[in-house]
């Protein structure tokens, strides 16, 4: 009940539904909230992550019952460090690689974000940097609630399809 209400005063706000992602939806799945970006949207079933176009994969999807956790973690570029392990030990052929070692010091540290990754048996999403921390919160507040509403759901509607295949046995 919370959920849809909390859905119904976004959807006033922000005229949400002819901007939505284009996915394909499962029956009776609805949107909930998606970013301005278009690349995360949360429905009543799953968690969406829209790729960029350029790139080899679709679009990534957790079902909302298969989400294990979250947590917030700093990523960064390791293969920068390593650059600039290499570039150090360069120094003592030649001074002027100094300057490329701090470089890629300071490549490493600018790469460096705080994350949200989203835990399931099956994969692990991360949230883009983009959204700002406030945000994060209250995406997190609504996948909370989108996954408890999910999960009673299907208790509910496990038991009667149980009684069904008993009846049809």
């Amino acid at each position: 009940m919370i959920l849809a209400n909390l859905r119904h005063q976004q959807l006033i706000k922000l005229n949400i539904l002819s901007i939505m992602a284009e996915n394909k939806l499962f029956n009776g799945e609805r949107y909930l909230i998606q970013t301005v970006d278009k690349r995360l949207a949360v429905t009543t079933h799953r968690v969406i992550q829209k790729r960029i176009p350029w790139t080899l994969f679709g679009n990534k999807s957790i079902m909302l019952e298969d989400i294990t956790g979250w947590e917030e973690k700093q990523t960064g570029k390791p293969l920068y460090l390593l650059l600039c392990i290499a570039t150090a030990f360069m120094i003592f052929f030649d001074n002027s690689f100094a300057l490329l070692s701090v470089f890629f010091v300071l490549l490493y540290f600018m790469t460096r974000h705080r994350r949200v990754h989203v835990m399931s048996p099956d994969t692990t999403m991360v949230l883009p940097s983009e959204i700002a921390q406030t945000h994060i919160d209250s995406l997190l507040n609504v996948v909370k609630q989108a996954q408890q509403s999910r999960v009673s759901h299907l208790k509910k509607k496990s038991p009667k399809s149980e009684k069904v295949s008993l009846q049809a046995a």
